[in-house]
């Protein structure tokens, strides 16, 4: 053997020594997965679920921590003070991914590495029951007749239900009075409460009040219609071309290694094919969003702009 022959050699070694272990070893404790939504929230939901489900393919016990606060800049905050090693990971929507291409953005998208995408959750657009309003073109005519003064409340500001107000505003060529709430689950209470007149929704967080006819849906902010809410239009179908992506993931700090990415992306797809997860999803009217970390990451970095 020549001494450039045996030099590869050690430093082939000397790689797998330094990988080996990740693999072999981790998990080697608990893995806590920080849900930056709130409890109780769809996020919160699909976030635990992963933890109950995911034990099983990961070998340790998951344990969800709920860190609110600041659109999810608390959360990445913790996250990125940890120790980079697989053992804390967070969850992550499109409504916190759209703040990496702000300019003044705290946290960039190279901060991160994206696991892998969990579940697509589209919107509905719902008011109380008791609303005048039968069919968005009504809602629509009323808000052109009285600009600024119905209350459309959604989740944050800068967010995917904000830019879906947006979109609507120009697609009717009306003008709405946006409240954001600091949870999705919020503007559903608000409009079961009478203090706004609308709410954008995910089936996650207003189903049982649907299924309880306490809300009405006007339409779905979606490409095509879906279960349970066949027989109510699109929004594209009554003429206004909106239709948000939105998405709920799994991310981690940019250190984590390659091998602990890898071993969770594979976790992620097991998870979502597991049949408890798929009844979870079918319950709480969620939709098989699967994509593996180089796919997510490539869509991340798509919609968060340059």
């Amino acid at each position: 053997m020549n001494r450039k022959t045996l030099l590869l050699g050690i430093v082939f070694l000397a790689g797998a020594a330094m990988t080996g272990p990740v693999l072999a070893d981790y998990p080697e404790k608990p893995v806590t997965l920080i849900c930056w939504s709130s409890a109780g929230s769809g996020h919160d939901l699909m976030a635990r679920m992963i933890a109950k489900v995911g034990e099983k393919y990961l070998g340790e016990p998951i344990v969800v921590v709920n860190k609110q606060g600041g659109s999810g800049r608390v959360a990445m905050s913790y996250v990125l003070n940890q120790r980079p090693d697989g053992h804390v990971l967070m969850t992550n929507t499109r409504s916190m991914t759209l703040r990496f291409g702000e300019a003044n953005a705290r946290f960039s998208i190279d901060d991160f590495r994206y696991i892998g995408r969990v579940v697509s959750d589209p919107f509905v657009i719902v008011v109380n029951e008791d609303s005048p309003f039968q069919t968005i073109d009504e809602l629509f005519e009323h808000v052109r007749a009285n600009p600024n003064e119905v209350t459309i409340g959604g989740y944050s500001t800068k967010s995917v239900d904000e830019s879906l107000v947006e979109e609507l505003e120009a697609a009717a060529e009306i003008e709405l009075n946006y409240i954001p709430y600091r949870g999705g689950k919020e503007p559903v209470v608000a409009v079961l409460g009478g203090h706004i007149e609308v709410a954008l929704a995910n089936p996650s967080e207003m189903i049982t009040n649907y299924q309880a006819g306490n809300l009405r849906v006007l339409a779905l902010a979606s490409k095509e219609r879906f279960q349970p809410f066949q027989d109510v239009p699109t929004l594209t179908e009554q003429g206004y071309p909106v239709a948000p992506d939105y998405w709920r993931g799994i991310m981690a700090a940019k250190d984590v290694p390659d091998a602990v990415v890898d071993k969770w992306s594979v976790v992620l797809e097991q998870v979502v094919a597991d049949p408890e997860f798929q009844a979870f999803l079918d319950n709480a009217n969620m939709y098989d969003g699967y994509l593996p970390s180089e796919a997510f990451a490539e869509l991340v970095r798509r919609q968060s702009g340059p």
